[in-house]
C-alpha cells in the first residue's frame, strides 16, 4: 500500500512539473511574440498632422503677408499715397510706374496698402485702421514731393489713393511659445478680417487688446460666450445665464491697442463680441 502511494505521488509530481514547464515555455514564447516593453515617463512627440504650433505659424504667416494695422488714424493722412499711374491711369499693376506724393524711402522695397476697416472698441473708441497689401514697389526717382515708383509685384490692382509704407517685419519666430499673460486682461473679439461672422479653429480674429495692455506674441487667452436670456418658469422674469468657456486664441501680432490672434481651440462656433480673458482669471 505504501509503495502504491509513493508511486502515485511520484506520478503526480512528474505531471505537475511537466505542466509548469509547458506553461513557462508558452509564457516565454508569448512574451517573445508580444515584444513586451517596459514603460517609463517620457515626452510625447506628436505626429506632424497633430502638432498645433507649425499649423498656427503657417496660417498666421500667410495672413501677415497681406494685413497690418496703423494705430493712429491721423498719422495715415501724413503717409505717402498714389496720385496717378503712367499716362494718368487710375489702375496699375506689376511692371507699371506710379506717382506717389509724400515722404517715401529711396532705398529698399515698399508696400502698397489699401485701407479696409476702422477698428473700434465696444464703446466706439477708435483703436486703429486695418490695411491690406496690394503690391510691392521700389523707388525710381523723386522731384520735390512727388516720387516715381515701379510696381514690382501686385496681388490686386494698384489704385489712386493707395498708401505707401515701408514693409513691416512679417516673419514670425519659429519658437513662438504659447503661454499665459503675466497680468490679467479682459477684452473682446471685435472683428474677423474678411468679414466672416462665424468663427472656427485656425481662423484669424482681431481683439481690442494690444501691447499697451501687456500682450505679447504667444500669449494665449480664453474665449467666453455670454449665456442666453431665459424666462424663469415661475416668476416669468428674464434671467441671464452665466458665460461659459468656448475656446482659446493665441496672439501672434500685437499692435498698440489691437492684436491679431489665431483661434487655437473652439468647442462651439465663436462670434464677434465674444469675451476674451487671460487664463489666470
Amino acid at each position: 500500500m505504501a509503495a502504491k502511494q509513493h508511486a502515485c505521488r511520484g506520478w503526480l509530481g512528474s505531471l505537475l512539473l511537466s505542466a509548469v514547464m509547458l506553461v513557462s515555455s508558452e509564457a516565454a514564447a508569448w512574451e517573445r511574440d508580444q515584444q513586451v516593453i517596459k514603460l517609463s515617463p517620457q515626452v510625447r512627440t506628436l505626429p506632424h498632422r497633430e502638432a498645433i504650433e507649425p499649423i498656427a505659424l503657417e496660417e498666421a504667416q500667410a495672413f501677415l503677408r497681406q494685413h497690418r494695422v496703423v494705430d493712429d488714424a491721423e498719422a495715415l493722412q501724413e503717409l505717402g499715397y498714389v496720385v496717378a499711374g503712367d499716362d494718368r491711369r487710375l489702375i496699375s499693376g506689376a511692371g507699371d510706374k506710379v506717382y506717389v506724393r509724400g515722404d517715401v524711402p529711396h532705398h529698399g522695397q515698399m508696400g502698397i496698402y489699401r485701407q479696409l476697416e476702422s477698428y473700434l472698441a465696444m464703446d466706439g473708441t477708435p483703436l486703429g485702421l486695418e490695411l491690406i497689401n496690394v503690391g510691392i514697389a521700389r523707388h525710381v526717382s523723386s522731384k520735390n514731393d512727388i516720387a516715381q515708383l515701379e510696381v514690382v509685384s501686385s496681388h490686386q490692382e494698384v489704385r489712386v489713393n493707395d498708401i505707401v509704407l515701408p514693409l513691416e517685419e512679417r516673419e514670425l519666430s519659429r519658437e513662438l511659445v504659447p503661454r499665459a499673460p503675466l497680468n490679467p486682461v479682459e477684452g473682446h473679439i471685435i472683428a474677423v478680417p474678411g468679414g466672416v461672422r462665424f468663427i472656427g479653429r485656425f481662423q484669424i480674429v482681431t481683439l481690442d487688446l494690444g501691447t499697451l495692455d501687456g500682450l505679447q506674441a504667444g500669449h494665449v487667452l480664453r474665449v467666453n460666450q455670454q449665456g442666453g436670456l431665459i424666462n424663469d418658469p415661475r416668476t416669468q422674469e428674464l434671467v441671464q445665464l452665466p458665460s461659459s468657456e468656448a475656446g482659446s486664441v493665441m496672439i501672434f501680432r500685437p499692435y498698440d491697442r489691437v492684436s491679431y490672434a489665431l483661434v487655437m481651440q473652439a468647442s462651439r462656433v465663436l462670434e464677434v463680441g465674444d469675451q476674451v480673458e487671460s487664463l489666470a482669471n
